[in-house]
Order: structure tokens, then C-alpha cells, then sequence
């Protein structure tokens, strides 16, 4: 009995010591000079099934903590390659979901949308905010919601910004879709929530030469409960970057009219000399 009793408590010791490790997601995009691009959704999620030996904790590098290994697989139904078949069977139409790839013991799974101008941008970013059954579009105000002023003359400068409320909004629907379809909540219960499963851990907006990116790190020294030493994920609440672009439509409008004039202006002359 005493036995028993000192294995169960194993058991259980050892289960509070693993824990889910959120899919790390990252957004990043890439705008043309018209306010065409794409922008990517790439979810990391650590899979233990990958991994012959257990995962480290990423904030207990050393071991040293007693946070135990990474456990995700066990808590989804059909394991974490089973996020591939409900992004597939949920995603709206106009985004694509490419095949997921492994890298080590990390499942890669990658969406990407096209835009022909920033106005088609700004349409599909309200369609996946309104997919939500939480936040809708009119949740937020102006200074949230993604902008880009476009300046200049034969240089164009396109200046983009967008608050990190506002991709997170953009992400609900498929978080709370996959964690309310396919992740065991019995299982789960009182353990872990919708808001641990997942985090902003990358974030980057391209304009030609212009480059906004923050990206996930350790930090040894940033407290952590009791200890040191935690993953440090996207932290700024707003974003923005600024590039420019030399505008070669208006350059080529402009030398067309020059030759236009000095053509006419040519021919006018040999009438008067005609004359």
C-alpha cells in the first residue's frame, strides 16, 4: 500500500513538474510599393512524439529549476499534427495553409495571405478579426487599427503601422478554434487555459529597405517566479516601420510628357519655317 501510495505521488510530482509549452507564433509581412505583399502565420509548436528524450523547459535551460520537460502532444486530440488538419478544414478561403514541416522536435505550421493593395489588406484582416467569437472589428479604435500613409513624389515613402492588440485579434479564431476543438479539456482542466496555449513570440513588417523585427529571446536575468531566466516574447504594443521606394511609373509619366511637348513643340517649329 505504502508502495502504492509513494509511486502515485511520483506520478503526480512528475506531471506538475511538465508542462505545455505555448506555439510560439510569428507574423510577418512584406508590403510592395502599390500596397501589395503578403503576410505569413507561422506557428512553432514543440511536439514531445518527435523527440526520443524529453524536451527542456526553454525557460530552464540548465535544469536547474526542477520546471520539468515540455509536454504538448498528450493534451490534443490526435496529437499537435492534428492543428495541420483544422487549420486546413477551418481557414477561410482566401488564406493558405502550406504543408507543416518538422525541424528537430518542432512542428512548423505555416498560413500565408496575398493582398492586392492595402485596402484588400485591411478586408481580410477585418474577416479574421470578425471570424472571433470573442472581438469583432469595432472592438478597437483607430489608433489600433493597421494604417499605411504613403508620401512623396519620385521617391515613395509608405509608413505602416498596427497595434499588437490588433494581430492578436487577427489570431483568436484559430486559437480558440483549435483549443475548444481539439484540445483534451478534461485533461486540461485547472491546468492549463486558451491563454496558455499559444503567445506572439515573433513579430516583423518588411517595406523594401525598411525592416521592423522583435523576435523571441532569453533573457538569464529576468525574474521568473522564485528564479531567473525566462523566454522574453513580443513586449511592444505598437508597431511600426517606414520604407521607401523610387517611384519609376512617375518618372516614366514625366519623361513621356517631356517628349511629348518637345515633339510638339519640334513640329510646330518646322511649320513656322515652312512658313
Amino acid at each position: 500500500m505504502k508502495k502504492a501510495l509513494s509511486l502515485l505521488v511520483l506520478l503526480v510530482l512528475a506531471f506538475a513538474l511538465s508542462a505545455c509549452w505555448p506555439g510560439e507564433i510569428t507574423v510577418s509581412t512584406e508590403f510592395n510599393a502599390d500596397g501589395s505583399g503578403t503576410r505569413y502565420i507561422i506557428l512553432d509548436v514543440m511536439d514531445d512524439l518527435l523527440s526520443t528524450t524529453p524536451i527542456i523547459n526553454p525557460d530552464d535551460p540548465d535544469q536547474t529549476e526542477g520546471k520539468g520537460a515540455v509536454l504538448n502532444d498528450k493534451h490534443i486530440t490526435g496529437g499537435v499534427i492534428a492543428i495541420q488538419t483544422w487549420l486546413e478544414e477551418n481557414a477561410p478561403d482566401f488564406i493558405t495553409v502550406h504543408e507543416a514541416k518538422v525541424e528537430g522536435y518542432h512542428r512548423i505550421f505555416t498560413m500565408s495571405y496575398n493582398f492586392s493593395s492595402f485596402d484588400d489588406f485591411v478586408a481580410k484582416y477585418q474577416t479574421l478579426v470578425n471570424l472571433s467569437p470573442n472581438l469583432s472589428w469595432n472592438d478597437f479604435d483607430e489608433s489600433e487599427l493597421p494604417k499605411l500613409e504613403v508620401s512623396g513624389g519620385f521617391t515613395r515613402t509608405l509608413k505602416f503601422t498596427e497595434s499588437k492588440a490588433i494581430v492578436e485579434a487577427s489570431l483568436d479564431w484559430a486559437i480558440d478554434g483549435i483549443f475548444n476543438s481539439i484540445y483534451d479539456a478534461a485533461d486540461l482542466a485547472g491546468f492549463v487555459g486558451k491563454a496558455d496555449i499559444s503567445v506572439l513570440a515573433g513579430y516583423s513588417v518588411k517595406i523594401n529597405e525598411g525592416l521592423y523585427e522583435e523576435l523571441r529571446f532569453y533573457n538569464p536575468t529576468a525574474p521568473d517566479g522564485d528564479g531567473v531566466g525566462k523566454v522574453i516574447f513580443v513586449e511592444s504594443e505598437d508597431f511600426e516601420v517606414t520604407g521607401s521606394f523610387f517611384n519609376t511609373g512617375l518618372l516614366v509619366i514625366v519623361i513621356l510628357s517631356v517628349a511629348a511637348v518637345g515633339a510638339g513643340g519640334f513640329f510646330v517649329f518646322k511649320k513656322v519655317l515652312k512658313k
